[in-house]
């Protein structure tokens, strides 16, 4: 269902049918994480804010509690999960046009990859610093100052 929502929406389930057997998933097995992440696309397609934001922090908080971030990620462990989780948190924020809040999530995910040195999350937090920018005009010395930090470590 995951897939097809991601790429080709009409060939999934009614989004009610899906929340229903989410909902009896989780019933039974509140830690699953996918089912989480699964529910958090259902609640993005019929536009609920309050439904998506629970399901996506959910879905992190599964991923931290049972450790399966720290499984396939070596000593990197719940730091991924965390800096990930704000940035998704801020371009949800910035889809349903909560712009302060998607900045000030992304200055978290900002402050927590630079403590990671992950270059990857960087870019992708500059790329949304520039989406930002373009919604909100006062974000430009925010993006300027990330711009000068990914000089500094060298990333293109």
């Amino acid at each position: 269902q995951a897939s097809l929502l991601k790429n080709d929406e009409t060939k999934a389930l009614a989004p009610a049918s899906l929340q229903k057997e989410l909902n009896n998933l989780l019933k039974f097995n509140p830690d699953f994480a996918e089912a989480h992440y699964l529910s958090y696309l259902n609640s993005l397609r019929v536009q609920d804010v309050f439904s998506s934001t629970h399901s996506l922090l959910h879905y992190f908080d599964r991923l931290i509690l049972t450790g399966a971030e720290s499984k396939s990620n070596g000593d990197e462990g719940y730091g991924r999960s965390l800096r990930y989780a704000a940035l998704n948190l801020a371009a949800l924020h910035c889809r349903f046009g909560h712009y302060q809040q998607a900045e000030l999530a992304l200055q978290e995910a900002i402050r927590i990859a630079q403590e990671s040195n992950d270059h990857v999350c960087l870019q992708h937090c500059l790329s949304w610093l520039y989406i930002l920018e373009q919604k909100i005009s006062d974000s430009c010395v925010l993006l300027e100052h990330s711009v000068n930090k990914s000089l500094h470590f060298g990333l293109p």
